[in-house]
């Protein structure tokens, strides 16, 4: 998996519009500019990135991670957002668990309707679990590689953060498979990028900065 560029956006709101400072690799310095709504604010700092580099917008090939400059705001805006995506996962990891048990009994010689009575489900939703299950038995065999190795990237940096015990657990359950239908290499520099920011502001917080 490639490391992408990452680039740092942070937003302040200025006189109904939003003030944007751009920073990130092979840029001397921050550079500064200004849109009106946020969702605006990748495309216009790409295009800064773009134009401060001298190539085509369509050469960049980077990520782009907007904080906003209110610390109390960022705070809670992140809070939200792992909680948020910490309860996806919950979902998810409830369906796989279902998923596997539903397989289990079925393997014991568990007749469809035994399994859904069981599991508080229906018989035709059991059949079509299980028929799940067989279909993604070679998939999962070609994931394994992909998966071992982002676990072992999360396991690198949460050694490396010093955070509470609370934070530290919601940010495990954030990133593997909780923004849905997010490249891996996508939700591991978003996790990186979010653990990075709370880390600093914990530090900033310890020493009075």
């Amino acid at each position: 998996m490639s490391k992408r560029d990452a680039y740092t956006i942070t937003a302040s709101r200025s006189d109904g519009w939003w003030a944007l400072t751009v920073s990130g690799p092979g840029l001397k310095r921050s550079y500064h500019t200004q849109v009106k709504r946020l969702e605006q604010a990748e495309e216009m700092a790409r295009d800064l990135v773009a134009t401060m580099l001298d190539v085509d917008v369509s050469e960049i090939d980077a990520g782009f991670e907007l904080t906003v400059a209110d610390d109390e705001v960022a705070t809670e805006l992140e809070a939200t957002l792992v909680t948020r995506l910490a309860a996806t996962l919950v979902k998810q990891k409830a369906a796989e668990a279902t998923q596997a048990t539903a397989a289990d009994l079925a393997r014991r010689g568990y007749v469809h309707r035994d399994i859904g009575y069981l599991l508080g489900m229906s018989h035709q939703a059991v059949g079509k679990l299980l028929n799940e299950v067989e279909r993604g038995t070679a998939a999962s065999a070609d994931d394994a590689g992909t998966r071992s190795q982002a676990l072992s990237s999360l396991k690198d940096m949460f050694d490396r953060l010093a955070m509470t015990h609370d934070t530290e657990a919601l940010l495990k359950s954030y990133l593997l498979d909780a923004a849905e239908g997010d490249p891996m290499d996508l939700k591991l520099d978003r996790l990186r990028a979010l653990g990075e920011r709370l880390r600093h502001r914990r530090r900033r917080r310890l020493t009075g900065a």
